[in-house]
């Protein structure tokens, strides 16, 4: 997906990468996995312009969910051993490579470069090329940093030197600052160091041999049963059931005064009714924590199912559970559903039972898929309403440091990702949080700080803007680029949005002529504009609007010219399409969202 910055606009990369991270998501929607169980692989150049699966053969195809490698002599027998590094348990592991005989022949450089000589003394970027007595094959390695993800392979260049007639003469070494120097007396078998600016081998000290023991890979067995501790707790919406009685209560207003834990089970479910029988012996001491317990049957749910509230109440008393009970509804169970999906990436089905432990307030903290051992409660709610920090810490296993510390996120990038992917309420949600912290007038641009703020603010109003035009709202969307436009009045990408709107939109309380021939004449002014087919397109448009059709016809034959010259044919077709409309009197309009290619 990366692309070199000589070789793609911005927009180009932008665009391919959040597609693709689009299509990955959509996979891991429909059941693929992300982060499960990705098998280390190892391929085989079979030498007939192919390759050979031997992952198992090899020993890499072990069930852990494979992520970084590392490759090293670890052991210093002369071949190349294998880190590896996993997503899940274990984190790292080892293979001792026993392939090759003791009688290989082999020879291994480490380069240490001189900063005087403009190389960096880890040497990266350097080539080492070894010289025998007979030069019928070269034996070339290059120093890298990084080589692959999150990966970091030993700095010793490993040279394995085949037939024995071939016999190593020396060793020479491009330095990365440009120098070439020659070292001789390599001895095979050896590992040497090689100082720039020295011209002599040093043999390196033999480390003391290490024993790694063998162990087995221990994987836990799959289950639907999972703790989702959110690590920022959601505001739930307005949650109301039917007792037994068809009674309406509202979950909402309990949770104005107390932690709420909303139980669903099923009649049939055996470890709904232990759990709930186990609820009811410790009701007491919930309750002296803070929470109540609301256990809503979900039988009623399934068509084939023709329980009534009052099979329910008797199945729950049956079960031993004395609290709140009541009936959940289809309205109900798709709002949780909702909160799941907010919380987590990947989810499926609603299992039975599950559970959603509310904080007062209204606050959804933790999600219970399957049944909650009653001291994993306790032990959650001793957390609830400590802060932000807080739930951080309570959402993870073990003690770490959130990386957000330190690197903030753009909102901006967050947003575009939440759109590029179809999620415009989430692509919303990033700004709005955004703005609640940092919303602010306009600075002074001649003051550092203030202008940096008016650049950020400006980007994430401009973004308000892309989205409301995603959902055809051309009103919201000009109001948005305008208050953009306030914080940075010469944005060129704010201006060619807001000429553009107001001369091509379909609400007629938006589109105005006179004004888009404004935005869009000032537009221009900038550097390189009147060269630019995009703006110089939308300069098209805001003549057409404002009945001034000779210019707009002038305008788009330029348009085209330019992209003539710039072999962009697709485009030349529509900028046709608009001279025609032009020669004839008419502006163009286009759907909601339409925006000028």
């Amino acid at each position: 997906m990366s692309q070199a910055p000589e070789t793609s606009t911005p927009d180009e990369a932008t665009t391919g990468y959040l597609r693709a991270f689009s299509d990955l998501a959509q996979r891991i929607r429909d059941g693929a996995s992300f982060s499960g169980r990705e098998r280390h692989c190892a391929f085989l150049n079979t030498g007939q312009g192919d390759f050979a699966d031997i992952s198992t053969l090899s020993g890499f195809g072990m069930p852990s969910d494979g992520r970084g490698l590392a490759i090293s002599d670890w052991d210093h027998d002369g071949d190349l051993d294998l880190w590896f590094s996993n997503r899940s348990a274990p984190r790292l592991q080892f293979l001792q490579n026993k392939i090759p005989p003791k009688s290989s022949r082999w020879v291994s450089v480490r380069l240490e470069g001189s900063p005087a000589s403009k190389c960096s003394r880890d040497a990266i970027g350097s080539r080492v090329e070894l010289i025998f007595s007979e030069a019928t094959q070269r034996r070339v390695k290059t120093l890298h940093a990084g080589n692959g993800l999150m990966s970091q392979s030993s700095k010793w260049l490993h040279f394995g030197l085949g037939p024995a007639d071939k016999r190593l003469v020396a060793a020479k070494v491009r330095w990365a600052g440009g120098a070439e120097e020659e070292f001789k007396g390599l001895q095979e078998g050896k590992r040497w160091i090689l100082r720039q600016e020295r011209g002599e081998a040093v043999e390196a000290d033999t480390r003391k041999a290490i024993n790694l023991p063998a162990g087995e890979i221990q994987l836990p067995e799959a289950t639907e049963i999972a703790r989702i501790r959110l690590s920022q707790p959601l505001k739930i919406p307005e949650l109301s059931y039917r007792d037994f009685s068809g009674k309406a209560q509202s979950v909402t207003r309990l949770a104005s005064s107390t932690a709420v834990l909303v139980n669903l089970w099923a009649s049939w479910c055996t470890p709904c009714a232990a759990e709930l029988e186990a609820f009811e012996s410790s009701r007491s001491l919930l309750e002296s924590k803070g929470v109540t317990v609301v256990a809503l049957n979900v039988d009623h749910l399934n068509p084939d199912e023709k329980i009534t509230p009052g099979d329910a109440a008797r199945a729950m008393a049956k079960f031993g559970f004395r609290g709140a009970g009541g009936m959940a509804d289809e309205q109900l169970l798709s709002l949780l559903q909702q909160s799941i999906l907010a919380s987590v990436y990947r989810h499926h089905e609603m299992p039975v039972p599950v559970s959603f432990l509310i904080d007062r307030g209204g606050w959804l903290s933790a999600i219970y898929k399957g049944p909650v051992e009653v001291s994993r409660l306790l032990s959650d709610l001793e957390k609830l309403g400590r802060g932000p920090q807080s739930a951080l810490e309570a959402a993870v296993p073990f003690k770490g440091v959130w990386a957000k510390k330190y690197f903030p996120a753009d909102p901006v990038a967050l947003s575009r990702a939440s759109m590029e992917g179809g999620y415009l309420e989430e692509a919303r949600a990033s700004l709005v949080s955004f703005l609640e912290k940092h919303e602010a007038p306009p600075g002074n641009p001649g003051i550092p700080a203030e202008q940096k703020r008016n650049l950020q603010l400006g980007a994430v109003h401009f973004q308000f803007g892309e989205i409301f035009l995603r959902e055809a709202g051309e009103a919201e969307a000009l109001s948005s680029f305008l208050t953009s436009l306030k914080y940075t009045p010469k944005q060129v990408p704010a201006l060619n949005r807001i000429a553009w709107l107001l001369a091509t939109a379909e609400d007629s309380s938006v589109r105005n002529g006179a004004e888009s021939l404004r935005y869009a004449q000032f537009m221009m002014q900038a550097p390189g504009a009147t060269d630019d087919p995009t703006l110089l397109s939308t300069l098209a448009a805001a003549h057409a609007a404002a009945n001034q059709f000779p210019a707009a016809v002038q305008t788009t034959i330029k348009v085209i010219s330019l992209l003539e010259a710039g072999q962009r044919p697709d485009e030349q077709k529509e900028q046709q399409r608009r001279l025609n409309l032009y020669r004839q009197g008419k502006t163009l309009s286009y759907p909601p969202g339409g925006t000028n290619p």
